[in-house]
């Protein structure tokens, strides 16, 4: 039967958004189906059968021509961009079948969407259906959605780079009920008409997890890690070690690529966080570490005045020589903003933290093409081009515009400007960004955090609302990465052990499959969009991010598969899906996770009326 917004007709049931039709819901012989209509253009479509069945395929057909496909997480526009070491396509070229990916592959569950001129359709799994797979393909110009019974990915399993696996296909016991949610959307702008999926998600399926520590303990544990990770070279350089891994029964600091300014060394954060703890907590040792860093980069710096982006190796340099990069350059340009104000705090006067500060901001413009591009990657040896392509040139933008401010410079006002426009356009005319994670070259998510943070900034420099609504725009696509669900592992899983729960995380790319707390990174800057919006759901994404960050931190005492782990450390990702080390953390102690909950307990403390509300508001 057919419910209120659904007309039956031959092979199945017209779906309308009001009053307009959208797609069919294909019938199946021997089987009822019926339409609720939970609120406009969205459905439950829920299938009963005569005889309970171990297979399903309930199949959606939109009745437009597909302009852009999406399975958040998993596929965007078919991941046509960059190294193509995922999943390319909605067909896989060498078995000429389609994609099909696990429920949980997928950060709504089995979610799929796809939009034509007119109208997106989405399609997810119901409360309570968690053993099936989802598939996104052409068929006759148009798109084909279907979600499987069982669970099933195929017909080749993306496990690691350059590492692809055999289909897989459970089992499931008897069933003669079937239910999926059906989300119908009007397109305004292209490429965005997803919004309702992510809202209507969200709102049926938000949490209220429960912190794991306090702000006290998280603070100590991640001040407790930074001074386990200070290191002193022989030359005299110290810095921040990039993390400890497994070797020789122990934990050990890493023997190369030791040292980065941002990204996953953070040590230009990490030592803010320090002098920071010591101006508050009369710790000199403290003060001390964090300004013998800071020197140490200094002192480090390229002829030019150019910071180093890695003091000694740099393995991601996508083939080319050792290079500086815009996401360390950038991140490295705020940081030594506000590093100047900590050491005149401290007593010491530091301008040559200001000057490298100001040495970025004009190497961006340096660099700037007349569209606007900045760029990737430059060769550290006379800072010829690298790399061109990739949205996490936005990193630099986002110095520009803090550069703006700081320096009351109009040029670097113009150029942020400038090189936004190009970005957030890259963003809005291709439906995602890319080249953020710098160990991989594919559509991820950490490109698009600068088109956030840059985007406040614009907002708060020039009071256009244009701003405000690229920074939503960059933050929608930011949540297409978040986890709105909580996986349950199979039984005796370490993940399942380690009660791990994925609501509120946040993947990596499409390339790197497993949850990260890099979502951590940009906590204040959602908590600050709320501020400017009224709309409270960017606080409570900001929360779910900060809550599901805290998970598995040490505290000291944590044992993971009989390895006892430093207090304040934590694992770089969780394979929450088939891919890499399956069910189980990375075992991999990377720097950056503490050194980003210190940046944003470091900006709770220091804001404001306003802001600070805001932030009172929620964490704890």
């Amino acid at each position: 039967m057919a419910g209120a917004g659904g007309k039956r007709v031959e092979g199945g049931t017209v779906l309308c958004l009001n009053g307009a039709p959208v797609c069919l819901a294909e019938a199946l012989q021997g089987a009822e189906d019926t339409f609720t209509l939970l609120e406009e253009g969205v459905f439950r479509w829920t299938r009963r059968t005569k005889q309970p069945l171990t297979e399903m395929c309930m199949r959606l057909c939109p009745l437009e021509s597909m302009r852009y496909g999406m399975v958040p997480a998993v596929s965007y526009q078919g991941n046509d961009w960059g190294a193509k070491l995922d999943y390319v396509g909605f067909i896989d070229q060498e078995t000429g079948l389609p994609w099909r990916w696990a429920y949980h592959r997928v950060s709504i569950p089995g979610a799929t969407y796809s939009e034509g001129a007119s109208f997106g359709v989405a399609m997810y799994l119901d409360a309570g259906q968690t053993d099936a797979s989802c598939s996104l393909y052409p068929g006759n110009g148009k798109a084909v959605h279907e979600m499987l019974w069982p669970i099933q990915e195929g017909p080749r399993v993306y496990h690691q780079k350059h590492d692809w696996r055999a289909a897989t296909c459970a089992t499931i016991p008897p069933h003669d009920t079937f239910s999926v949610l059906v989300v119908l959307s009007a397109v305004g702008a292209p490429r965005s008409g997803w919004k309702k999926l992510l809202s209507l998600a969200w709102k049926r399926s938000s949490q209220n997890v429960s912190p794991t520590f306090s702000n006290s303990s998280l603070w100590d544990l991640g001040i407790q890690y930074a001074k386990l990770l200070y290191s002193e070279e022989p030359d005299g350089f110290a810095g921040f070690n990039i993390g400890l891994a497994w070797e020789k029964d122990a934990f050990c600091k890493r023997s190369q690529n030791k040292y980065e300014i941002g990204w996953c060394g953070q040590n230009a954060s990490y030592a803010n966080a320090l002098l920071y703890h010591g101006l508050t907590h009369a710790d000199t040792d403290a003060v001390s570490m964090g300004i013998r860093v800071l020197d140490a980069w200094m002192a480090a710096r390229l002829p030019c005045g150019l910071m180093k982006t890695h003091y000694d190796d740099n393995a991601y340099t996508q083939g080319f020589a050792k290079t500086v990069d815009a996401c360390n350059l950038g991140m490295a340009a705020l940081q030594m903003m506000e590093a100047f104000d900590l050491a005149r705090q401290a007593g010491m006067n530091r301008p040559e933290y200001l000057a490298s500060a100001r040495a970025i901001c004009d190497f961006a413009v340096s660099v700037m093409g007349l569209d606007g591009r900045l760029g990737k990657s430059w060769l550290e040896a006379d800072l010829s081009p690298a790399v061109r392509e990739g949205t996490v040139g936005a990193y630099l933008t986002m110095a520009l515009a803090a550069g703006a401010d700081r320096f009351s410079s109009q040029d670097y006002l113009a150029a942020a400007q400038k090189s936004y426009q190009y970005y957030i356009r890259e963003l809005n005319d291709q439906g995602f960004t890319t080249a953020g994670a710098l160990d991989i070259y594919c559509v991820d998510k950490e490109s698009a955090i600068p088109l956030l943070k840059a985007g406040l900034m614009l907002f708060g420099a020039t009071k256009s609302p244009g701003y405000l609504e690229a920074a939503c725009r960059a933050a929608w696509y930011l949540s297409t990465w978040q986890w709105h669900y909580s996986r349950v592992y199979p039984k005796g899983s370490l993940l399942s052990k380690l009660h791990y729960n994925t609501f509120g995380g946040t993947a990596v790319s499409t390339t790197h499959q497993h949850q990260d707390p890099f979502g951590l990174y940009y906590v204040p800057d959602l908590v600050e969009l709320a501020l400017y919006t009224g709309d409270e759901t960017w606080s409570q994404r900001a929360q779910a991010i900060w809550r599901n960050g805290q998970q598995c931190v040490s505290d000291g005492t944590l044992i993971v598969a009989d390895k006892l782990r430093p207090a304040g450390s934590q694992d770089e990702g969780m394979a929450y899906t088939e891919w890499g080390p399956v069910n189980e953390p990375t075992q991999w102690l990377v720097a950056w996770p503490g050194a980003f909950r210190l940046e944003v307990l470091r900006k709770m403390r220091m804001a404001q009326g306003e802001k600070k509300a805001a932030y009172d508001a929620w964490i704890c």
